[in-house]
């Protein structure tokens, strides 16, 4: 009954699939899994549990993220603390931490590979990496100081080692050389931005926008990246699903050659360059 309660305010309150969210919500407060759920279905549930249960669904029914109520989002098979300091990770940025894994297995085989992470976040990737590639040594640059806090947190709750560095970009590695720099940096233009669904106005805005065309980040990128470079080195960025075609030609511009993959729904969605 308190389900179907918290289902039916979610979905007049347009939260997408109402009731999965509420259980998800009443799972998390009762520290059991959803499926369990269903076969306690005739719990009798103490007041103060009733009480919670409404005090976050009418939370969430403010399009609040569920994941910044539950304060955690799996990612690459990790658990990962989020709050509204940080990005909550997308499941189609497990993409580019799989190419980068598979691009130090067929390029730099056997070899302690040096890794630079921009726009580190909630350092969803940087962890990612440290966890499935025991022998890189992973530096993560943001210029939150906040959302480094996040990461450094995620990194010991994961038992990884990262060197988070606060910091705009390059600021904090002047002067270092890496085989591999990835990024998911801000890329939603100011017009996507308006568009977007109210979760996402709940997330850092810092974090998403991109400039006036979401390609400020992907200029600098491709102006700055060089000094950082081993001459080997490549670079793998996230994209906008529209922006494939323009990061190459900014790649292009300062002598990268790049490949584009496509995420699993077809749309592009990562970039790798390395220089001709």
């Amino acid at each position: 009954e308190l389900l179907k309660e918290g289902a039916a305010y979610l979905e007049k309150c347009g939260v997408p699939d109402a009731r999965a969210e509420a259980d998800f919500l009443l799972a998390h407060i009762l520290n059991t899994t959803r499926e369990r759920l269903y076969l306690d279905r005739e719990r009798i549930l103490a007041p103060a549990t009733v009480e919670q249960f409404r005090r976050l669904v009418r939370q969430r029914g403010t399009r609040v993220p569920l994941a910044y109520i539950l304060k955690t989002r799996e990612f690459m098979g990790l658990n990962f603390y989020v709050d509204p300091n940080v990005l909550i990770p997308r499941p189609e940025t497990e993409l580019l931490v799989e190419k980068t894994l598979a691009l130090i297995q067929t390029e730099f085989p056997g070899q302690t590979v040096r890794i630079l992470d921009l726009c580190t976040g909630s350092g969803a990737i940087a962890i990612s990496l440290a966890a499935h590639c025991r022998s890189a040594v992973i530096v993560a640059t943001d210029i939150s100081e906040q959302a480094l806090a996040v990461a450094r947190y995620n990194a010991r709750q994961n038992k990884v080692c990262v060197d988070f560095r606060q910091g705009d970009l390059f600021e904090p590695v002047e002067g270092q050389k890496f085989d591999l720099i990835v990024a998911n940096p801000p890329y939603i233009s100011m017009d996507e931005y308006l568009r977007c669904s109210p979760e996402v106005k709940h997330e850092p805005a810092l974090a998403l926008l991109g400039g006036e065309d979401g390609l400020d980040f992907y200029r600098i990128i491709a102006a700055e990246s060089g000094e950082y470079l081993n001459p080997a080195g490549m670079i793998i960025l996230e994209i906008g699903n529209l922006q494939g075609v323009k990061v190459a030609k900014l790649m292009a511009v300062h002598g990268y050659k790049t490949e584009i993959f496509p995420d699993y729904a077809g749309w592009d969605r990562i970039v790798l360059a390395r220089k001709e």
